[in-house]
């Protein structure tokens, strides 16, 4: 149960969009629908290999139904009503309403409606008729079979698809390795019962008291290693998962969903503030609206999205020519609540609690990058830099250095180390194997920095990886070095390892692009051990190009 097995997601995709419909005349609340269709995938997932031969429609439906009719009633007895829902519809029951969907939305018969819904044949028929007469208040005549339809199609019209099928997978992949680990930490706990009453001489006795309890259990971690490895030169490293094998690799949640899904509903940052959206953002990342065009998109840690459709960024093009999206590494602000973009000319700048843009002119047309020093906002190009409504234009006799205390880059050949704040007075020092061609940015905090490299061709041959074409530094305070290494035993992108941040635990967050799907991971620097964050669903529409906000340090 890897990745996403083809017949769960085409049956989902089939009728994902029917699915949350139905559900939302139930329950009343298009993302409490989405909630519950995403349950009831998810259960059909972990159960699809044995379902899909008899009847996957009638197992989702049931489980949906059920769920929605629960949810409603809860809503009626704490006096909350579906607000979304038309007038007519809200003046039924929840279960009036489950009735009305799977007779007349779904076109099931009296008797699978009555299994469904849990009432007798004749108390549906009772329910059928009186949510029909709702319908029509005050016509002579219910509506007919046809008009019936027509009504509730037009009440969903507002319902957008979202694609579940690859988080409804995923999620019960999560399920089945916690189902899992809890099992292995049970016997684990009986086996130092048994363990302990042999050795004490007496028959072991588990009793009711003695037995462990969720309740009562901390789940300790298991003591992860990875295999390091040394070059000849003393360098000590690891090789990073294979191209494909990155949803096989344990969780580590820092705050991130499980699934970056540009497909679920947004908000709009010129729509009304939503309740639960905070003035931080965990990451934000570009979505594609024309060719050279596009809008940023905010990502908070429960998976809500707000789109900033009232900023319109263009393709950032530098002075030798090259052209790509509008976003850096530093895009958030040191206390999270601002972002930054580059564009031919001037900053854009976002302010996330208030929602308000603001644009600095920069006389620079090819403007590469716009960064955050802590609050403190740099802007530069290869003819300058600036920091904009802080001080005038500032041109630098060499292409500035990127904010930061250290930062890797290539002079005359060379690939260099400058590890002090940007001053044209510094003496960067050369650096050699297996810094070969810096790919992105360097990213410190307090205790260490790193960045990815590109080996150069034919790579070295003391390195145990198959074909290896790109590695991440990391340095401590201490000058010691580790590195991760990716193999190419599946093509990968040619920037397909940049790094974003790091955790508040002292983890390396990067990104992997490889052919089976962008993954954002962790890296431990100490244990070596790999870790997956979240599975960002990238497309043509959203390249796999993201930055971190709150709960990660950049700098």
């Amino acid at each position: 149960m890897r990745e996403t097995d083809a017949d769960f997601a085409a049956w989902a995709r089939a009728r994902q969009l029917r699915l949350l419909r139905a559900t939302f005349l139930v329950s009343g609340d298009p993302k409490r629908a989405e909630r519950l269709v995403l349950s009831a995938l998810t259960s059909l997932a972990l159960h699809w290999h044995h379902v899909r031969q008899g009847d996957p429609d009638a197992y989702v439906r049931t489980r949906v139904q059920h769920s929605a009719v629960a949810a409603a009633e809860g809503d009626l007895h704490a006096d909350r009503i579906p607000s979304e829902l038309p007038q007519h519809l809200r003046d039924l029951t929840p279960r009036e309403r489950a009735v009305l969907v799977l007779r007349w939305y779904e076109g099931r018969s009296v008797d699978d409606t009555a299994e469904v819904v849990g009432r007798s044949p004749e108390r549906v028929r009772r329910a059928e008729r009186r949510a029909r007469a709702a319908l029509a208040p005050g016509a002579q005549r219910p509506l007919t079979d046809d008009g019936v339809t027509a009504a509730l199609e037009a009440a969903v019209a507002g319902v957008r698809e979202v694609d579940l099928a690859e988080r409804a997978w995923h999620d019960a992949l999560l399920h089945r390795a916690t189902t899992r680990r809890r099992a292995a930490t049970a016997v684990a706990a009986a086996a130092l019962v048994i363990g302990g009453a042999t050795l004490a001489g007496r028959d072991p006795v588990i009793t009711a008291a003695s037995a462990p309890s969720p309740v009562s259990l901390t789940r300790v971690p298991l003591l992860q290693q990875a295999v390091w490895h040394t070059t000849s030169g003393g360098l000590r490293y690891v090789v990073a998962p294979t191209a494909g094998a990155e949803a096989d690799q344990p969780v580590l949640d820092v705050g991130m969903p499980a699934v970056i899904d540009p497909g679920r509903p947004h908000h709009l940052a010129s729509g009304p503030r939503p309740t639960g959206l905070g003035a931080f953002g965990d990451a934000v990342y570009l979505e594609r609206r024309a060719p050279g065009r596009w809008v940023p998109v905010l990502l908070y840690g429960d998976g809500e999205l707000l789109t900033l459709d009232t900023v319109v960024l263009t393709d950032v093009r530098t002075a030798s020519g090259q052209i790509h999206p509008p976003l850096g590494i530093w895009a958030f602000s040191g206390d999270k609540t601002a972002l930054a973009f580059a564009q031919p000319g001037k900053v854009v700048v976002f302010d996330v609690g208030t929602r308000q843009v603001h644009t600095v002119a920069v006389p620079s047309r090819t403007l590469e990058w716009a960064a955050w020093r802590g609050n403190h906002l740099l802007a530069g190009s290869a003819v300058g830099l600036w920091s904009p409504g802080v001080a005038p234009s500032r041109p630098g006799p060499e292409p500035p250095r990127r904010p930061g205390a250290r930062e890797f880059r290539v002079e005359g050949g060379r690939t260099v180390l400058d590890e002090h704040a940007p001053d044209v007075g510094t003496r960067p020092q050369t650096v050699g194997w297996p810094r070969i061609t810096p790919a992105g940015e360097t990213v410190s905090d307090a205790r260490q920095f790193a960045s990815a490299f590109r080996l150069a061709a034919g790579g070295p041959s003391d390195v145990e990886a198959v074909r290896p074409r790109q590695v991440i530094v990391a340095t401590n305070s201490l000058g010691r070095d580790r590195m991760l290494v990716f193999g190419e035993e599946q093509p990968r992108a040619a920037d397909c390892c940049s790094v974003l941040g790091w955790t508040v635990r002292g983890d390396l967050v990067y990104v992997s692009d490889a052919p089976s799907g962008t993954w954002i991971m962790a890296w431990n620097v100490e244990t070596g051990v790999v870790r997956r964050v979240s599975h960002f669903l990238t497309s043509h529409e959203v390249p796999p190009v993201i930055a971190l906000g709150a709960r990660f340090t950049v700098g």
